[in-house]
């Protein structure tokens, strides 16, 4: 009997459009015109010419008033759904402690259906040590810690800080959740 395949989704960027209010907040503050195009890079902070503390603390702040933020698309829980039927989908996420509870809100808010929610104290290494066999993430750091492994794949969600990155093997990359199942259901089929 085949195991069903471990699937790891992300929440910032993925699930979640997290940087929608943290530019709403950074442009009021500093008087600054961002927008989400404006993040070419993963290292936001540069971008916005902040310390990479102060770029979290907003991002903890986005989450605190968790129902400003929007779902990265409409009808997630539909999309992210269909995922279940090829295994065990957890959350994993490298959210603050104190923000877990807002975010477990959101997901209920947006009927996000999943097996377990998991942080990790680290969004890339820590997450890449929890081996799953398929990540969907917005991080091409930890989508070349997932290439560089002998088995495991990831979906690299598509976003203006990862539009650059060189093509993985193992790593699909897509625009929209309308194109994850078919991802997941060939890499899944690949594992028989």
């Amino acid at each position: 009997m085949d195991l069903p395949a471990r699937i790891a989704v992300d929440l910032d960027g993925v699930l979640a459009d997290t940087i929608v209010p943290v530019c709403r907040m950074l442009n009021e503050r500093r008087a600054a015109k961002l927008s989400v195009e404006s993040f070419v890079q993963w290292n936001a902070w540069e971008i916005a010419g902040i310390t990479k503390d102060e770029f979290f603390r907003t991002l903890d702040e986005a989450w605190f008033s968790w129902k400003d933020i929007p779902p990265i698309e409409e009808n997630l829980n539909v999309k992210v759904g269909r995922l279940g039927e090829y295994g065990t989908v957890d959350i994993v996420t490298g959210r603050s402690p104190a923000t877990v509870p807002h975010a477990k809100s959101w997901l209920q808010e947006y009927a996000i259906p999943f097996d377990s929610f998991v942080r990790t104290s680290d969004s890339t290494k820590g997450k890449a040590r929890l081996n799953y066999d398929l990540y969907v993430d917005d991080n091409a750091e930890l989508m070349a810690l997932v290439a560089s492994r002998l088995h495991g794949s990831g979906i690299l969600y598509l976003q203006p800080w990862n539009r650059n990155t060189t093509p993985m093997p193992r790593v699909y990359r897509v625009e929209r959740w309308d194109e994850i199942p078919a991802v997941v259901e060939r890499v899944t089929t690949a594992r028989i």
